[in-house]
């Protein structure tokens, strides 16, 4: 009896093959011809199934959450109100960096981002500003508009200083301190919701 292809099972390999080229290869060794030899299968099914590479890598980047979630993050720390910034945003630095470093796909997928714009690394981008975002917010809720605004910039620079080691780039954080020096966290908690920040998104700015 011939064997039977489940297209299913093709398209995992290919899922799994652009990971495992990511992570042991770099990105720059991304191709069909190369992943469909990882894969183990014919690369007319790449073009078949996914439209072309960029389809395929679309489908990578919808595949996992490439990052902590905020709950995730927030369930690591002790956070209380009126906390002292710097001894917020520097564990939070610690555990993100420790989160990428940990998986070298990840960690090649934000190194990429800096060269090339394509489904994966955009889609990695959307979620790396998401997460400093709701940071943010949450970590800035019930505090006035100046407080917010520190927030804002405090984990915005963080984002920048993280980036920038995780690309074997020097860079000073003293600079976070620097920032961090008199601003305190709100009202915060252990769990955070969407609704929480859609809430406040909602509010006219005049009421800020």
């Amino acid at each position: 009896m011939p064997r039977t292809r489940s297209r299913a099972n093709t398209e995992e390999k290919f899922l799994n093959a652009v990971l495992e080229l990511v992570a042991h290869d770099g990105c720059c060794a991304l191709g069909v011809n190369a992943v469909a030899h990882k894969a183990g299968a014919d690369k007319v099914l790449i073009y078949r199934y996914f439209g072309n590479l960029q389809g395929l890598l679309l489908r990578v980047a919808e595949s996992r959450q490439w990052l902590p979630s905020l709950d995730e993050l927030l369930n690591s720390l002790k956070l209380e109100a009126d906390l002292p910034a710097s001894e917020v945003i520097h564990p939070l630095a610690r555990l993100l960096t420790h989160h990428i470093r940990a998986d070298r796909a990840t960690h090649q997928i934000l190194r990429w981002r800096k060269a090339e714009a394509n489904p994966l690394t955009e889609h990695f981008s959307t979620q790396w500003k998401e997460i400093w975002q709701q940071l943010s917010e949450h970590l800035s809720t019930g505090l006035d508009y100046d407080a917010r605004e520190n927030w804002k910039r405090l984990t915005e620079l963080t984002a920048l200083i993280i980036e920038a080691e995780l690309c074997d780039e020097r860079v000073n954080t003293g600079c976070i301190d620097h920032i961090a020096n008199g601003i305190v966290t709100g009202r915060v908690s252990q769990a955070a919701t969407t609704t929480e920040y859609l809430i406040e998104d909602q509010l006219p700015t005049n009421l800020l």
